[in-house]
């Protein structure tokens, strides 16, 4: 037995492990699930200002949650932290039990994290449906060359993206606008749009 082995093994033989006092509440059927959620102490200062300090939140895996306060109370900025938009000054972001530390907004996304924005972030000269098809992009599986060659997976794949697009545009029924210009549609519309693109990357929260 090395040395080191030997003192890690010490160590867990003298070190008590105790619960970590809490204030998270979630929903009773939600228990002995990780949170879909989890924030501890989380802060970001921009210069000498605390935007954010000390946030912690629980999100069970079957909750609807709101976040509410004035304006300036910091919000949307820890909307930007949950998503990597922002990187946290401190404090720790759990998804589905994964330490998000380190990853960009992409990754964060592929663990199951989609969001809006307050200012809706359209591409305005595509269509709809392409809209839609921009959040489907991380269940593509086909390769680089399968589509430039237009093998028949890429088409078995295109077909696919279609009718699911199409299907989340039924949600708010707005299938009969697939092929109409993002820019072209009114506020309401746009917002139900952007609505359904975050939803198209399959999220858990």
């Amino acid at each position: 037995m090395s040395k080191f082995t030997d003192f890690a093994q010490r160590r867990r033989e003298t070190t008590k492990m105790v619960p970590v006092p809490s204030v998270s509440i979630m929903p009773e059927r939600d228990l002995g699930k990780a949170p879909a959620l989890e924030c501890l102490h989380l802060g970001i200062d921009f210069g000498g200002l605390k935007a954010v300090d000390d946030f912690n939140i629980t999100v069970g895996r079957t909750e609807i949650c709101g976040l509410i306060g004035p304006n300036g109370a910091g919000k949307t900025t820890v909307f930007n932290l949950l998503t990597k938009v922002y990187a946290p000054t401190r404090g720790t972001i759990m998804v589905d039990g994964q330490d998000t530390a380190g990853m960009d907004p992409a990754r964060v996304n592929r663990l199951g994290v989609a969001r809006t924005f307050q200012n809706i972030r359209l591409f305005n000269s595509m269509t709809v449906e392409e809209n839609v098809a921009v959040g489907l992009h991380n269940q593509r599986h086909c390769g680089m060359a399968t589509s430039i060659l237009r093998l028949p997976h890429h088409w078995k794949s295109e077909r696919y993206y279609h009718e699911r697009a199409l299907e989340l545009l039924d949600i708010f029924d707005m299938a009969g606008l697939a092929d109409h210009e993002a820019g072209s549609l009114p506020y309401g519309a746009q917002r139900r749009l952007e609505i359904v693109r975050a939803l198209a990357t399959n999220p858990k929260l």
